[in-house]
This record gives C-alpha cells, structure tokens and sequence, in this order.
C-alpha cells in the first residue's frame, strides 16, 4: 500500500482463535497494509468459565512481532493485575523487540475490584511506568481506553493516545471528547461483519460487546459495519472524517481464521482514501 493511504486498525480480541490462528492473521493484515493490530488482552476471571484461549498478552504480541515488521501491535492490559516495574521490563523488551512498533495500551477493566480502585490503581500504574520506560529507553506511546468521568482524568493526565470506549456515533464522542478537554489523537472501534446481513452482524454486535446493548436499534445499526464490502469502506472513511478520528479499528471479535481472513480483505482497501 501507498504512504497516501489513510491508516486504519482491526482488532483481534475475545480469546477465541488459537495462537497459531492470531499470528497468520497478523501476517495477513500486515500485507494488506493495516497500521495497527489489537490482539487478546488481559482477561476478566469469566472468560475462563467460557473455556477460551486466554493467553498472556505480552507473549501473544511477542509472536505476533516475531511474525511481522512494520505493523504496531498493542494488547489491553488491566494494571490490576500487574507489578508496574515487572510490565516496565516487559513492554521496552517486546518495544525492542518489535524494532519500536509497540503501543503500550491500558484500559480500567472490569471484576475482581471496584471501580475506584481500579481507576486509581491505573492512575499509579501509569504515573511510575512512563519513567520506568524512558529509564529503559523505550518510548512507547501509551494509549488509554476510557469513558467514564474519572477514567477520562486518568487519560487526561497519562495518555499519548486516548482509545475512546464508546460506539462509533457522534452523539456518545463528541460529550467525552468535550470532557477530556485535552486534544488527542483518538481510536475508535466499528464492530465489522463485511457481508453480513444487519440481523446477523447485530446478533454478534450483542453477544461479543454486550456493553452496548443499552443502546437502541437503530443506534446499534449504525454503530456496525455490515453488508456490501464496499458500502463498508465507504462507511469507514465517513466515520472518520465525521469522528475526526486519528485511527478506526476494525473490530473482528467472534470470528474464525477464515472468516476474519475474509473480513480483511473485504476492508483492506478502507484504509485508501480514494475509495467510495
């Protein structure tokens, strides 16, 4: 792909393909031209009642990075759940590792503690890591998904990157945007079923991000990406001029090796902005 082209992220989450599966498929959006790879993060103790693949999301960019070498990989990681010196040495080993193409990604998460607290813990976290990191000369951008009043806080004073938890629609940005008060490059996710009838690709958009599902039908309709290929990637590059977003990320949670195969080749040409 040309320099020209616009970039555009896709996100492999929901501990449901093997390794094996994630690392193919992070060669493939590499060679399609995709900027940014999300893959599995840390997980809350419900996955594993599910019997899915949970993998440590350090290791899971370690062999994506291994696989690739120009695409950014980022993995949601919960600071709850971890020593700040310990994910230090662990992100500039795999940022070097990378040849620099990491993006240390953090959200709030959700169990295991209260909200307070885990917001507080992430506040801290971050507050000793950047150091930490420029200590061991590696200057990772840090991205922070958040939409609560106090998460927003979090980003507002940490983040290089804020990766804005809510569905793509203006009307759910544009008020959070207003309350962070500080201009930041800004991702956002778009649940991507290219081909997919809206029946079909709204029954997923419930199951594999039930966070959403307060909102009404016709929010959750044009929340997602479905049917023609082409009506899609026109549909992303409104998105991101009306969004004034930095980088949209496909989100292809739920699907199997071929069908996410598929779905990225569907979209690949969304990331040129010629395309209508």
């Amino acid at each position: 792909m040309s320099d020209s082209r616009a970039p555009l992220g896709v996100a492999l989450t929901g501990h449901r393909l093997p390794l094996e599966a994630r690392v193919r498929l992070a060669a493939r959006a590499e060679a399609l031209g995709f900027e940014l790879l999300m893959l599995d993060g840390d997980a809350p103790a419900s996955l594993a009642a599910e019997h899915l693949r949970v993998y440590d999301p350090t290791a899971v960019m370690t062999a994506a990075a291994l696989a690739t070498r120009r695409i950014r990989l980022a993995s949601i990681h919960l600071a709850h759940l971890w020593q700040p010196a310990l994910l230090a040495r662990q992100l500039a080993t795999l940022h070097e590792l990378s040849g620099g193409r990491l993006v240390s990604h953090f959200g709030v998460g959700t169990k295991r503690a209260g909200a307070a607290e885990r917001i507080a813990r992430l506040d801290q976290t971050l507050g000793e890591l950047r150091p930490l990191l420029a200590r061991a000369r590696a200057e990772t951008p840090i991205a922070v998904s958040a939409a609560g009043p106090r998460a927003l806080e979090v980003v507002r004073r940490h983040a290089d990157v804020w990766d804005a938890n809510v569905p793509p629609l203006p009307e759910r940005l544009a008020p959070l945007r207003a309350q962070l008060g500080r201009a930041l490059p800004t991702w956002i996710w778009v649940f991507a079923r290219p081909g997919a009838p809206l029946e079909s690709a709204l029954a997923d958009y419930r199951r594999h991000a039930p966070w959403f599902r307060e909102l009404a039908p016709d929010a959750q309709a044009r929340a997602v990406l479905h049917g023609d290929p082409a009506r899609c990637r026109a549909r992303l590059a409104e998105l991101r001029r009306e969004l004034d977003v930095a980088l949209p990320i496909v989100d292809l949670a739920g699907l199997d090796e071929p069908a996410a195969a598929r779905a990225l080749e569907a979209l690949a040409k969304a990331s040129d902005p010629g395309i209508s």
